[in-house]
């Protein structure tokens, strides 16, 4: 069956609804019409990979369900991490709804699968009703995987559990086992996906290596747990449904880096088809085509299919300028993100150095200048002020400076100030010009004047050749794609999201007609699991691998890899088991693995979120492009995120917070009065 109509099916099935543990009879759907023949198996198994809980393109935190959510358009995942911020995203908002009760039905589906599809094995070559079965395992582990992240230990359930024809109500209320054994059962579950999966299969559907680098994740993310975790909260017969022993942790870190050496067994690599070593825009695309081509590289994605199967990360995303639909600007990256990178224009500490040594700005003649020769990745996953997409220059400017140099001035304010509640008090407005709105920004009378003989003289004329005499000599206030001071659309942070963009011109952005596919497992994820699951083996005392290899220089070659393909220096000496080292590799992955939905589970396994960087009550930076009149040239301040007003009421604060209680997260009360065997879990 062609890819197409398997995710037509996807697209139709309804077959499996939300339901309780105490679901309606197997005998609902003839089970000889669904596994008696490799058609109607294939038509079940493609609505159990449509209902995988994937943190896509189509995942909205704040969306009932939350997954495969048509209409993800504004607040963005990203935006609970400090990668970006967006216009919807106040803070940092947790889940909606839960998503325990949605769970236990696709948990019930794989179930229903794997217990039935043998009975008609005669009907399958051995090597179908084992890809069959290794893909039920591979989804049931990542269904289990959800839930044991959210919530800890979960009731675990490895068969139909049929009522009311063989159990009673009561049987169907469950204890939750603990959490060790949850993630137990999951690697399991993986073990017999790797025993049984092909080591290749159609394209959306999970292989031997899928299966492996799935397990690398999980049992990194099992090991953090074990070492990083303290809560300890055993409701119930002493069974600790939160955390984990801490001396398990060797044992979820080395099954964690064993899977990821099976996946090099499959001829997965780094993708460097478009990479040279001495061009830098070669680098730049060929890290952009990653996100935008079937590559080798991707082990796990879901693909989308036009008009069938689509999604709206495009409308989303996008730059003001380049939309032709009804929104934008939800997810644009931080300084404190962008920082991450290399880059030549930093102090000492890595910030974003915008002074001189006189303390007055640093001039330029376009804000993209500030980040000349950056780090090659970065350009492929940010879009930087002034830079070009879908062939147009993204201009990003907070305001302009008029009357006055900046080179006889400081700080326009504090960096804790912002130009929207401390304007009046703080700047002249006759010498700062800034818009509260787009239509302000856009009306003629708001234009000003630049100085005669000015570089930019015509750069709006040639936008407008019909307003070309109005226009000479003037520039708007905001940039095209701002910002502005007031609630509205447009750009927050002086910076937009590159990485999955469309860039093609003429493509529709405006509402579901986006199809790029997701990468949900990419072998660098794999590499970056190896390098963090080795140091932490050395840091709990371990040396070498099985075969002798040292850790520490397994972890240095991984890292090195990545850096090398991201055009980044590579480390010239060998991890250490410092906490430097641990911090090198952290920072690495939220490097290459940025928009891709891993980083807010990584700051949770880390137990870092509610601390790093004084996380309560954070604001996170950003970078404002100003044009000085009278220097003719840019200068770049940096601010705290400003909170945006309309019509003189704070919409957005853009304050974010993590409680610590969150690192278990809230069951749905429904679920706890339907079981009273089923504890909720602490502070709520």
């Amino acid at each position: 069956m062609k890819l197409k109509t398997i995710v037509s099916i996807m697209c139709a099935s309804v077959m499996f609804s939300c339901t309780d543990l105490d679901m309606s009879p197997v005998n609902v759907v003839n089970e000889e019409d669904l596994f008696a023949n490799e058609a109607g198996t294939l038509s079940y198994i493609s609505g159990m990979y449509m209902n995988l809980p994937l943190e896509d393109f189509r995942y909205a935190y704040e969306g009932n369900p939350p997954f495969n959510y048509a209409w993800t358009i504004y607040a963005q995942p990203s935006c609970r991490t400090g990668e970006a911020i967006g216009r919807d995203a106040a803070g940092n908002e947790y889940e909606a709804v839960g998503y325990w009760n949605q769970a236990y039905s696709y948990i019930r589906a794989a179930n229903l699968l794997l217990e039935v599809l043998p009975k008609y094995a005669s009907n399958y070559t051995e090597a179908q009703a084992n890809s069959f079965l290794g893909e039920a395992y591979f989804i049931r582990s990542m269904v289990y995987y959800s839930l044991v992240k959210r919530y800890g230990g979960v009731p675990v359930v490895d068969k139909v559990i049929d009522y009311p024809a063989s159990v009673s109500f009561e049987d169907t209320k469950l204890f939750r086992a603990s959490e060790e054994d949850t993630w137990d059962f999951i690697g399991a579950d993986l073990d017999k996906a790797i025993e049984l999966l092909p080591e290749s299969n159609q394209k959306g559907r999970a292989n031997k290596y899928a299966a492996a680098a799935l397990k690398s994740r999980i049992m990194l993310h099992a090991g953090s747990i074990a070492k990083y975790n303290t809560v300890n909260y055993a409701p119930v017969n002493g069974v600790r449904v939160c955390g984990i022993p801490q001396e398990k942790a060797v044992g979820y870190f080395k099954a964690a880096y064993e899977a990821s050496q099976i996946v090099d067994e499959g001829g997965y690599r780094l993708y460097m088809d478009k990479w040279s070593g001495n061009n830098r825009q070669a680098q730049i695309d060929n890290f952009t085509a990653i996100f935008l081509e079937d590559t080798y590289e991707t082990i796990f994605g879901r693909y989308y299919i036009d008009p069938e199967f689509l999604h709206q990360f495009d409308n989303s995303a996008q730059p003001m300028q380049t939309s032709n639909g009804d929104n934008n600007s939800e997810v644009c990256p931080t300084l404190d993100f962008v920082e991450m990178f290399e880059f030549d224009n930093k102090d000492i500490n890595g910030k974003f150095e915008n002074f001189d040594d006189n303390g007055h700005y640093k001039l330029y003649e376009s804000p993209l200048d500030a980040f000349e020769n950056c780090e090659p990745r970065l350009a492929a996953t940010v879009i930087l002020p002034m830079s070009e997409f879908k062939g147009e220059t993204i201009e990003l400017r907070r305001g302009i400076l008029t009357g006055k140099s900046v080179n006889t001035m400081g700080a326009l304010l504090k960096e804790s100030d912002n130009y929207s509640s401390n304007y009046n008090v703080a700047v002249d407005e006759n010498t700062v010009k800034l818009v509260n709105s787009f239509s302000q920004n856009n009306d003629d009378s708001y234009l000003v004047q630049l100085k005669s003989g000015s570089k930019y003289w015509n750069d709006l004329a040639d936008r407008y050749p019909d307003k070309k005499d109005t226009y000479a000599g003037k520039m708007r206030r905001s940039g095209a794609s701002g910002p502005v001071s007031n609630w509205d659309y447009g750009n927050l942070s002086g910076f937009y999201l590159r990485k999955y963009m469309n860039p093609d011109p003429k493509a529709l952005n405006g509402g579901n007609y986006s199809s790029q596919p997701w990468i949900e497992i990419r072998y660098a994820e794999v590499l970056l699991n190896r390098a963090e699951a080795a140091w932490e083996l050395v840091s709990l005392g371990e040396v070498a691998d099985a075969k002798g290899e040292s850790y520490l220089s397994i972890a240095t070659e991984a890292i090195n890899s990545i850096r090398k393909r991201a055009g980044a220096t590579e480390l010239s000496s060998t991890l250490l088991a410092d906490e430097k080292s641990r911090d090198i590799i952290r920072t690495e992955r939220r490097k290459e693995l940025a928009f891709e939905n891993k980083t807010y589970w990584d700051l949770k396994r880390w137990r870092i979120i509610d601390t790093e960087a004084e996380q309560k009550d954070r604001k996170y930076r950003i970078l404002c492009p100003f044009f000085s009149v009278e220097d003719d040239a840019y200068f770049l301040d940096v601010k705290y995120t400003e909170p945006r007003s309309q019509n003189g009421v704070t919409m957005e604060p853009y304050i974010f917070s993590f409680e610590p209680r969150q690192y278990y997260q809230k069951i749905d009360p429904a679920e706890i009065t339907r079981n009273s065997n089923c504890r909720q879990n602490q502070g709520y």
